[in-house]
């Protein structure tokens, strides 16, 4: 517990953390407010790459989560900077209408030859001709990425598979290694901690995921709770040892004495 010492940023997972599939976890938005109340700096970092910065703020103000969207952290988001930031990228994207709108002029159009294929939740409907195309351009010399490589996400019915499924696919098919720019990837971590001027030493990582979450906490040096809603339910693995368990987030703020 020494290591929840000295806390001044809290990295907050959303899905399985603050909601599951559609459900609110109980206690979860009042949690929030006394983590800000006590002058914690609370940042959003989530693998949720199916919907745009702007409407995953607004979906959080319908579950009683007031979020500005520079407090989120998305690989959605981590794409379109990556991408934006050069001009000559032509990207093939394997994702929602909404996250292709905003990787605009980016896109490869007709006839141009595709600098990077970027996968983004393929579960919108994506489909053989979609995941065929990538292959091809991967194949072609263009750089693969993934907003993240989730095994399964919690939905109101269960499990499904989650994006990380078709990017393994696309690598073994290929033989190419994807760019990882959301959870467990360093940079996603490190990211709002730079931007704060903090250390990850001072950080806080909170999740379900015992790899995208807690792994990818450990891996930066910031200390980790596990919370056992969404899938945290499942033993902590001698890989991914966790700092703490608590059983959900509403215990969070009282761990910290906030």
């Amino acid at each position: 517990m020494e290591r929840l010492d000295g806390v001044e940023t809290v990295l907050l997972d959303l899905d399985g953390t603050l909601y599951v599939g559609s459900q609110v976890v109980e206690g979860a938005p009042e949690a929030v407010r006394r983590l800000r109340e006590r002058g914690l700096a609370v940042r959003f970092c989530t693998n949720t790459d199916s919907v745009t910065p702007g409407e995953l703020a607004q979906r959080l103000a319908g579950r009683g989560f007031e979020v500005g969207e520079d407090e989120l952290v998305t690989p959605v988001a981590v794409a379109v900077q990556v991408l934006g930031s050069d001009p000559r990228a032509r990207v093939l994207a394997v994702a929602a209408d909404g996250v292709r709108e905003l990787l605009g002029e980016r896109l490869a159009g007709p006839g141009e030859t595709v600098t990077h294929v970027l996968v983004a939740d393929p579960s919108y409907g994506a489909a053989y001709g979609d995941l065929d195309a990538a292959f091809r351009a991967v194949r072609d010399g263009a750089e693969l990425l993934a907003t993240q490589v989730n095994r399964v996400a919690v939905r109101d019915d269960g499990e499904h598979l989650d994006t990380g499924g078709w990017v393994r696919l696309l690598e073994y098919a290929t033989g190419a290694t994807a760019r990882v720019l959301g959870k467990p990837s360093a940079a996603f971590f490190t990211a709002p901690l730079e931007a704060l001027g903090r250390d990850a030493a001072t950080a806080l990582v909170v999740g379900d995921d015992l790899e995208a979450d807690i792994g990818g906490g450990r891996a930066v040096g910031a200390a980790t709770v596990l919370v056992r809603t969404g899938k945290g339910d499942r033993e902590p693995d001698a890989g991914a040892e966790p700092d703490t368990v608590i059983d959900s987030v509403a215990d969070l703020p009282d761990l910290l004495g906030a």
